[in-house]
């Protein structure tokens, strides 16, 4: 018993220490995935920004292209903005760009291109 005096404190500090490193380590990640839960949510209302530009585009398409070869203009919505202009290369094809800003700052570009009498998606390019 007298070898083992003064081996507790030594041993509490290092498993303390250990301890320590593990809260902070655990405290690190939940922090990263806060960070990733608010991307994802930015995401997703910039994407949902997307769907409703497209179907109002896909309207003013439908309303404009008898009459108009190119269109542009900007649409508002509750959480944000989109931009947009189209042009008609042919008869039966036109191609439009939609810019998307939210509110939070995400930007969301894409290009596509629809047949006219019916509005149905032929083609669709995106950047971020």
């Amino acid at each position: 018993m007298r070898n083992e005096k003064g081996m507790i404190f030594p041993m509490t500090v290092m498993f303390s220490c250990v301890f320590l490193f593990c809260l902070l380590h655990v405290l690190c990640l939940y922090e990263m995935e806060l960070e990733f839960a608010k991307d994802e949510q930015q995401s997703y209302e910039a994407d949902s920004l997307m769907q409703m530009a497209v179907a109002d585009i896909k309207a003013s398409i439908a309303s404009h292209v008898p009459t108009q070869q190119t269109n542009s203009g900007m649409l508002v919505y509750p959480n944000g903005r989109a931009e947009y202009s189209w042009q008609q290369l042919s008869n039966d094809q036109v191609k439009a760009k939609v810019s998307v800003f939210s509110n939070e700052g995400v930007r969301y570009t894409a290009e596509f291109t629809v047949s006219f009498p019916n509005l149905e998606l032929l083609e669709w390019k995106e950047s971020f």
